[in-house]
């Protein structure tokens, strides 16, 4: 079966076409598309003519019509972006010891060298997406107006780079630097983050000279990449063979400074990761259009550390699922805990071969889609779940039956069930509100994830069966902090606090 729109052949059975993501139709063969030219060209030449002979005339008005289209077209996208939900955060007063301007200059010096790894396509299902795509996701971590910005810039200075580092240059920022950095996007109008959600890459250094870039679709929505652009010194790489994955190098022959890496998917979407050279080391990070987006992300992180540490809370600490207590600490012959069934769903869910980020990305979606925020209970009593409500500990009124709850519950489940798959998980706590602080190794850092916050239903009424939909955001978030989320009386750990303190169940490592 032939593609309309590229000519490629593919497979009599496909749906897409693997060289573009077209929607495939009727099927066609070469001998029938050249007799099909025989007569198509020379009508098609007739038209040219026509149309050459009409432009001379209606130049001037087509003109102005197609430039004003095109401006509302544009002035409407700027709107319909998450700029609301992550553009306006004001970054806390602290000191970013690591924060870095270098002076960035033009680059000159020799082109890199690339190639893609598999050139097969990845598919999803039949279904195809609703919508128009936008390109201006300015306001959120990694993606903005798609318009490269040049070759490699060199940077004058040295620094001492760390995770916590920020480098700026231009009204734009790079962070999170390490080994591996990914970046996701949801949909055609949806969030960008600085992990894996939907469709995205993983950006890893290999050594002092390469990168390997990964594609990854995590989604239904059949996605591939069309363009990869990277920037290297005197001559950028790209790629637009719709590989899933690339290993560039040439990067040791770059001057000290940093290049972006630029994937442009099927959908319209466009995703960037950045890679910094200094002294001899490669780092990948994280990219972004606000700079106090990453202030942010940095402050919080610089503000949980004497946090984590008064609690004893590390990466290596913060696996085990036994002892946990949620929702209670079982104190008579017919109360129980639920986290072994949390512990059994997670691993249902996942597959061992999958990425810790993938697997949360897994945890937080099936929690969005599945369970209902509490707003009866919150509105009709003091306690803060059905469980206490009626006071019954048999398990009748835990989440897992009823579907619904609160930040406190979603919170717990989250972290339960990241630990289930040895992942690192928390729950920080304050006097309003609870949400999770989760370590991605392959990251080196803590991810935090607000479930609460993006639930996709509400529930207002007696009756757990009677929800409302709710107009959150879908990874709105995940990895996305502001000053207002930190609180003076924010603590850490996970279970059913005031109840481990009142039976001696707190574990020994952070008492």
């Amino acid at each position: 079966m032939y593609c309309g729109n590229c000519g490629t052949q593919n497979d009599d059975h496909a749906n897409y076409c693997i060289r573009c993501g077209n929607k495939l139709g009727k099927k066609s063969s070469k001998s029938a598309k050249r007799k099909n030219l025989k007569w198509i060209l020379p009508v098609v030449l007739l038209g040219v003519v026509a149309l050459a002979i009409g432009a001379v005339r209606l130049y001037p008005v087509f003109f102005k019509t197609d430039t004003d289209v095109i401006t509302e077209d544009k002035g409407a996208a700027d709107k319909d972006t998450a700029e609301d939900t992550q553009a306006a955060v004001v970054s806390p007063a602290v000191n970013l010891s690591e924060t870095i301007t270098p002076d960035i200059t033009s680059a000159e010096s020799t082109p890199g060298n690339g190639s893609a790894i598999n050139n097969e396509s990845t598919t999803g299902n039949d279904s195809e997406s609703d919508g128009e795509s936008t390109s201006d996701n300015s306001g959120v971590p990694g993606g903005e107006t798609a318009e490269t910005t040049g070759s490699w810039h060199n940077s004058t200075e040295s620094h001492d780079i760390t995770i916590n580092s920020i480098l700026k240059y231009d009204g734009n920022a790079i962070f999170n630097f390490n080994d591996t950095v990914a970046v996701g996007v949801y949909g055609q109008n949806g969030i960008i983050s600085t992990t894996e959600t939907e469709s995205g890459f993983i950006l890893s250094v290999i050594d002092e000279d390469s990168v390997r870039v990964t594609f990854y679709n995590n989604g239904t929505e059949y996605i591939v990449p069309s363009q990869l652009l990277a920037e290297m010194s005197a001559e950028d790489y790209i790629d637009e063979t719709g590989a899933t994955e690339y290993i560039i190098d040439g990067y040791g022959d770059c001057s000290d400074g940093f290049g972006l890496i630029q994937m442009t998917l099927s959908n319209g979407r466009i995703v960037r990761a950045g890679v910094l050279h200094e002294n001899g080391q490669l780092y990948a990070a994280n990219f972004t259009t606000k700079p106090v987006i990453a202030e942010n992300n940095v402050n919080f992180r610089l503000k949980m550390e004497p946090i984590l540490e008064a609690s004893n809370i590390t990466p290596d600490n913060q696996t085990y699922t036994d002892p946990i207590y949620y929702p209670i600490v079982p104190v008579a012959a017919n109360e129980r805990t639920d986290v072994d069934f949390w512990v059994n769903q997670a691993n249902e869910l996942v597959q061992d071969d999958w990425t810790d980020a993938h697997k949360v990305e897994v945890f937080y979606d099936y929690i969005i889609d599945n369970f209902a925020y509490d707003y009866w209970v919150i509105g009709h009593t003091d306690a803060n779940s059905r469980t206490f409500y009626h006071m019954d500990y048999t398990g009748t009124y835990f989440t897992s039956n009823t579907h619904v709850g609160v930040c406190e519950d979603f919170a717990n489940i989250l972290a339960i069930m990241c630990r289930a798959q040895n992942i690192p998980a928390t729950k920080i706590n304050t006097s309003a509100h609870a949400w999770n602080y989760i370590y991605i190794a392959d990251y080196g850092r803590w991810l935090t994830v607000d479930v609460t916050k993006d639930l996709a239903y509400g529930c207002y009424s007696e009756d757990v069966t009677e929800w409302t939909s709710l107009s959150n955001k879908r990874y709105a978030n995940i990895d996305n902090v502001s000053g207002s989320k930190f609180a003076s009386d924010c603590t850490a750990g996970i279970g059913n606090r005031d109840d481990m303190e009142r039976y001696g169940k707190i574990p020994v490592e952070q008492q």
